[in-house]
């Protein structure tokens, strides 16, 4: 992600998140809600605010009760930066059992403090008003505690974005885009996310049949007429006790000769179209091998990145599928979409 420009360590020290416009410190832009990053980011780790009133919301990466149920710690991320701030809940403020889930959604007002001497936490939140809580059920939130695997991960693409991997990644490839084009603002937020268009195998093999016909069963039955002659020329030879190095020569042009017939053969199974068995789609032939929907842009995959580190947007092909040949209707363009 493309970070602010630093202001100076004195500025940061004793700026409040309630200065308005010349303020530092971002919010979230249709709301109150401060961002984390611009907690956490400063130069002492977010220390200089304490004693401030702040609105913070994202998602629950992990949480656990203490004290017999009384109180809880949250650790929160809203997706503008992969460190946590660390969130304390008492139980007279909110059903504790909602909201320590992980993979809940909250939105929490509350005062920065200090913590205790020896944490590694430089700054947390003490919750006073939980104005929104997005419950999730742990029996069936697919992103468990433990360390997964990226295999794991290919099974459910639409929660990846959440995991600190995939998120970082989309963070260095947004850096990475950002350095190659330079005339774009170094103070955007947002994520570059490109994405992918797959060119399913029917389309290859019907390009491959205009260039290279099929072979006709003229042409098969010829090359079967060949296998045929140099298997008889081995039999001749064997029979005649010819010398070996004769023999294996006439072995060797056999081989080639059963090879360009099986490949003949293969090619002649290709048809051009939508592949079909039993008078229906062979969706098994497919790229996905099962039926599948494609949106006319990446607004689908991005909706799951914007679930994860907010701020996101995409820019790239778009294919439009209709029955439509007006000048308002493109069937091929580029698409940004900002979510």
């Amino acid at each position: 992600m493309a970070e602010d420009s630093a202001p100076p360590v004195e500025q940061m020290a004793l700026a409040s998140l309630n200065d308005g416009v010349s303020t530092p410190f971002a919010k979230a832009e249709f709301s109150d809600r401060v961002l984390i990053r611009t907690i956490l980011s400063r130069a002492d780790g977010g220390a200089g605010l304490a004693g401030q009133t702040v609105k913070v919301g994202g998602w629950v990466k992990t949480g656990r009760e203490q004290g017999k149920g009384s109180f809880a710690f949250l650790e929160l991320n809203d997706g503008s930066c992969p460190a946590n701030l660390q969130v304390i809940v008492d139980a007279a403020v909110a059903p504790l059992g909602q909201i320590v889930p992980t993979g809940t959604c909250v939105n929490v007002e509350g005062l920065l403090k200090l913590p205790p001497e020896g944490t590694k936490q430089r700054v947390e939140l003490r919750v006073e008003k939980v104005h929104h809580v997005g419950p999730v059920d742990p029996a069936k939130y697919s992103l468990p505690k433990t360390r997964l695997t990226l295999e794991f991960l290919r099974d459910i693409v639409h929660f990846r974005p959440r995991t600190n991997t995939i998120s970082v990644v989309a963070r260095i490839r947004n850096a990475l885009a950002y350095a190659l084009l330079p005339t774009r603002s170094s103070r955007s937020t947002a994520f570059f996310i490109y994405t992918l268009q797959l060119s399913p195998p029917v389309i290859k093999v019907e390009k491959e049949l205009i260039k290279n016909p099929p072979p006709s069963e003229a042409d098969i039955e010829a090359a079967k007429a060949v296998v045929k002659e140099k298997g008889e020329a081995v039999a001749q030879l064997k029979s005649a006790k010819a010398g070996k190095a004769e023999i294996t020569a006439s072995v060797a042009e056999l081989d080639k000769a059963k090879e360009n017939l099986s490949r003949l053969e293969e090619r002649s199974k290709l048809k051009p179209g939508i592949p079909q068995k039993d008078g229906k789609i062979d969706y098994s032939q497919d790229f996905f091998a099962h039926q599948a929907f494609l949106t006319v842009s990446g607004q689908l995959q991005v909706e799951t990145y914007a679930c994860a580190v907010s701020s996101v947007h995409t820019f790239g092909p778009t294919f439009r599928a209709e029955h439509s040949h007006t000048s308002r209707h493109l069937a091929e363009f580029w698409w940004w979409s900002l979510k």
